[in-house]
């Protein structure tokens, strides 16, 4: 009896390798819940709320660099920044070195305001963020920026674009990319070199790195923070749906802080569904950062918003 049954063990044994290797079964995520699928409705309802509202990046008409010297803002053909719905001359900006001052144009209808006065010749002067008076006339508004350099930024909320507005398109809600990732913090934290679309670097602080798997892969995305954020983990990544159809230059994603802070281990939920498009999907008269190396993928994520222009 005892050699019986170790012979039909060898039998079992031979049987089983010969048998080709099967890959480990992978399971299947959980359904987005109720809840779930309700976030997911209402951050989309939000998004194509703000590029409804008076500050849609639809609206931005003018993102430009401040040269030395003079530069002409209004409606006439020879205006340096041209805004359509201001007047001809609606003012001149003049710049030597870190010095601006800004002349108006002949008086208009309606009449242009520096926050909220009657327009005067004035030295132009910036707030701790580097952001000057607000100049408003009619549908147009703008302001002057001191970051790297000098640039004027112009709204009109009659853009054709703004009136144009078709909606935002999204992928179905998928559950497949709603993933716990494990946080994994640095011993101290990192420096990410962040450069937006006009060349303007930032230095942003990063605490680790949220590592994932999808289709069976492990992949990491290094976020910074949005600070007064909800959800203050920032992730600007790209994935190979940037090539077919989503935003070509990435998007964006934030997260909760991970379930343990940001310096032990833990967790954090990427919700993918809740991807987003920059400005710069909407206008070229916007910047915004570009995904650093290390967060552009090398896989496909169809989850989260697709481009707005096919």
């Amino acid at each position: 009896m005892h050699r019986t049954r170790a012979a039909a063990s060898l039998v079992v044994l031979a049987a089983s390798a010969a048998l080709p290797a099967q890959a480990p079964l992978r399971s299947k995520p959980a359904p987005l819940t109720p809840q779930q699928l309700q976030s997911i409705q209402a951050f989309r309802d939000h998004q194509t709320a703000i590029l409804r509202s008076p500050m849609s990046a639809l609206g931005m008409v003018a993102l430009d660099r401040i040269p030395e010297g003079d530069m002409t803002i209004g409606s006439a053909p020879s205006s340096k920044i041209r805004l359509d719905h201001a007047s001809a001359l609606l003012g001149t900006v003049h710049r030597s070195g870190d010095t601006l001052t800004f002349t108006p144009g002949p008086a208009s209808q309606p009449a242009l305001t520096i926050n909220g006065k009657p327009a005067t010749a004035q030295p132009v002067s910036f707030d701790a963020d580097g952001t000057s008076q607000k100049f408003v006339q009619g549908s147009v508004n703008f302001v002057l920026r001191h970051k790297d350099g000098y640039f004027i930024v112009a709204r009109d909320t009659q853009a054709p674009e703004l009136l144009a507005f078709h909606g935002l398109r999204w992928y179905a809600p998928d559950a497949r990319y709603r993933v716990t990732a494990q946080w994994q913090p640095y011993p101290a934290p990192r420096t990410v070199r962040i450069v937006n679309r006009i060349g303007q670097v930032s230095n942003d602080p990063s605490y680790g790195v949220a590592q994932f798997t999808l289709n069976g892969h492990s992949y990491q995305l290094e976020p910074t923070i949005e600070q007064g954020a909800n959800e203050p983990l920032f992730f600007v990544f790209r994935d190979l749906t940037s090539r077919t159809d989503t935003y070509q230059g990435g998007r964006f994603l934030n997260a909760s802080m991970p379930d343990h802070g940001l310096s032990a281990p833990g967790t954090v939920v990427l919700d993918f569904n809740l991807a987003r498009n920059p400005l710069c999907a909407f206008s070229e008269h916007t910047s915004c950062p570009l995904p650093p190396k290390q967060n552009q993928l090398n896989v496909t994520i169809p989850a989260g918003e697709k481009r707005y222009h096919d």
